[in-house]
């Protein structure tokens, strides 16, 4: 399936609840072709279509097959993409944004699905919490427009214990010493991490708790881990203060029969004309199951199903990334006393395994979230994670292939232990747990291609020579089989960057240092691009960012400080620096090990890469015994490799589909 694309649709002057936008605009996606049934998806509280939250259901072979349906996703007003207190003009900008109404967002939407999309009827409204509620709207508001609508844990309106629990999170962020009254001037990290340990225990059921579902499979080692993981940094990470706020407020005042029958709610309900699906959680604490029961009574054509789960409210949530644990795991600079491996596995066990780990800067957290951004009509652009070569149809088909990304050491996935004290981990650690989870857990005897860029790059080299009667191939994007003294030479500028910045602390900071990760960000993204891609101001993105500062600011220090942990930046980069497949071999005798190497390979570099210039690309493939060079022609330097570029990854598939058919 080809990637989303997120789109804005600018209404103009836009009455509201709460007075008017003088330009409201809606962030929607479509997935699929126009002539097809229409299904509408909106999102809900603390979703976002940039991160991919409602990706799950949609797909091939999904519930919501883009083959089958033209699935249309809006983003809610005060969610970050839409119209939101963090991106509106004075003078309604921040605690100033009047408030919203979910009739607000229905008309919104309905007026992006019959004037840009020419949509004339919606099969089905589907959606989850609030999305539950804005389905149900749509059945209220356009009653003759909507045939169907399925309320996943949800209600037609917020019940009063509803609207008591969230005033309890409302009151710890307004109520904490860094939020100022909404004119806070920089992220006020009390309030959000207070408003995320209020409103988690909310979020599942005391028995999902009682069963210490909260370690998610090891992926936490206590109860105050998750709260820190899962309550906290979801905002810290994602959210503007404000947003969360107003988005809460319009959640708050939910209730259909406010847009007609004067507050009657028996008499709203009586009066869809849509069938209804309604889909509660036996253990959901905001949208308990009776207050579904309730509404089944009142419906012309109603069917509900419960949810039988101990997840909540949080029972359409269900995590893909997988934890293996080593127990005690030796590494370069030391020992792990309970190394995790993060990974996630796509198609069938039977076909040939590619393993595809991540790169500098890559979470499998967010390797389906990235998107195709598109700014123009004419011009879009690719923000790509792990899965940009992952998935049916694309280059590692998981119709055709096994396929198993790892998530490297100090990425943040496997988490780490004790910050500064953390100790040095090599690529060939990593190899070596990689290979465990693949042949103690996963059942794997043998690797058809190892595929990786950049780091990953690194680390499918680094296959071949560790392990290498059990690779057949491998494919190299945008990297070496070491890093070179440059290579070493560049990367102790972010680093050094970041180690002398004031609220670093040596490694021992107690709240972001991000004067510091904003430093290695500036530092960092010169390299990451192609001299003739800033000289043709290319960093604009089609009209995304005004100047270059902007995009610095967003890009780069915004992507780190909304990401990454900086002790994990650091001791990322150190692999990195170090990386040399003959320290694994061959007593770093580099030409000897290369021409030692058994699997077949595919080396492609980047014509204009600051990172892993081409030269070095050539000298590896001279003394490589069956490798194949192709150079990526383009202006994108080291990202190219990355998907950062349409064209360049539809080159790089190419290539890439050619060499796993020899």
């Amino acid at each position: 399936m080809a990637q989303p694309n997120i789109q804005y649709y600018h209404h103009g002057r836009f009455k509201i609840a709460g007075g008017v936008l003088p330009d409201a605009v809606t962030a929607y996606q479509t997935f699929g072709d126009p002539s097809s049934p229409c299904i509408v998806y909106p999102s809900h509280y603390g979703a976002k279509l940039s991160i991919g939250a409602l990706d799950a259901l949609i797909g091939e072979n999904k519930l919501l097959d883009p083959r089958k349906y033209f699935v249309v996703t809006f983003a809610l007003f005060c969610n970050g993409e839409s119209s939101s207190p963090s991106n509106t003009p004075a003078p309604y900008n921040g605690p100033y944004f009047p408030e919203i109404s979910y009739e607000d967002n229905i008309r919104a939407q309905y007026a992006v699905l019959t004037k840009a999309l020419n949509v004339k009827r919606v099969y089905c409204a589907v959606g989850f919490s609030m999305g539950g509620q804005q389905a149900y709207h749509w059945a209220t508001v356009y009653p003759d427009f909507v045939d169907k609508i399925a309320v996943v844990v949800s209600a037609a309106r917020t019940s009063l214990h509803n609207k008591c629990i969230l005033e309890g999170p409302k009151a710890a962020l307004t109520a904490s010493k860094d939020f100022e009254n909404g004119h806070y001037t920089s992220p006020p990290h009390h309030g959000m991490r207070a408003f995320g340990r209020v409103i988690l225990g909310w979020a599942y059921s005391s028995a999902w708790f009682r069963e210490h579902s909260y370690l998610m499979d090891g992926q936490y080692p206590d109860l105050l881990s998750f709260i820190r993981g899962e309550g906290e940094a979801l905002w810290l990470q994602h959210w503007d203060a404000n947003d969360m706020l107003h988005l809460l407020n319009t959640w708050q005042n939910g209730d259909v029969s406010q847009v007609r029958d004067n507050g009657d709610y028996e008499k709203t309900l009586r009066s869809i004309k849509a069938e209804v699906l309604l889909l509660p959680s036996k253990t959901d604490l905001f949208f308990a199951p009776e207050d579904s029961e309730i509404e089944l009574s009142f419906l012309q054509k109603g069917t509900l199903k419960m949810i039988d789960t101990n997840w909540g409210h949080n029972s359409q949530n269900h995590a893909e990334i997988k934890y293996y644990h080593h127990g005690r795991f030796s590494v370069a600079g030391g020992m792990l006393p309970d190394a995790i491996t993060a990974y996630q596995t796509y198609g069938n066990p039977q076909n040939p395994c590619i393993v595809f780990p991540t790169c500098y800067g890559a979470k499998l957290a967010l390797g389906s979230k990235w998107k195709v951004v598109q700014i123009s009509p004419s011009y879009k652009f690719v923000l790509a994670g792990q899965d940009y070569l992952v998935g049916e149809g694309k280059v590692l088909d998981t119709n055709k292939y096994y396929v198993v990304t790892f998530a490297l050491f100090c990425n943040g996935e496997p988490a780490p232990y004790n910050g500064p004290y953390f100790p040095f981990v090599s690529y060939e650690d990593n190899i070596r747990a990689q290979h465990a989870v693949l042949t103690k857990h996963l059942g794997v005897l043998k690797v058809f291609c190892a595929v990786g860029f950049s780091m990953g790059g690194q680390q499918a080299y680094h296959w071949a020579v560790v392990f290498p009667n059990f690779v057949e191939r491998f494919v190299a994007i945008c990297t070496s089989a070491r890093t070179s003294p440059h290579n070493q030479c560049f990367l102790e500028g972010p680093k050094a960057a970041m180690l002398a910045s004031k609220d670093f602390a040596d490694g021992h900071y107690t709240s972001v240092p991000q004067h510091g990760i904003r430093a290695f960000g500036r530092v960092y993204c010169a390299w990451a691009y192609g001299q003739t891609w800033f000289r043709e101001h290319q960093y604009l993105f089609g009209g995304e960012y005004p100047d270059l500062n902007s995009f610095i600011r967003e890009r780069w220090e915004g992507r780190y400080i909304q990401y990454w942990d900086a002790n994990d930046m650091v001791a990322l980069l150190t692999t990195w620096q170090r990386g040399d497949i003959s320290i694994v071999r061959d007593g770093g005798d580099y030409e000897k090990a290369l021409k030692s190497i058994k699997a077949k390979g595919l080396i492609m570099p980047s014509k204009t890469d600051l990172y892993f210039p081409p030269e070095d690309s050539e000298v590896e493939v001279s003394l490589l015994r069956d490798a194949a060079l192709h150079v990526i022609p383009t202006v994108w330097g080291h990202v190219a490799g990355g998907g950062a570029n349409p064209a360049d990854v539809d080159f790089i598939s190419e290539k890439i589909r050619s060499f796993l058919n020899q």
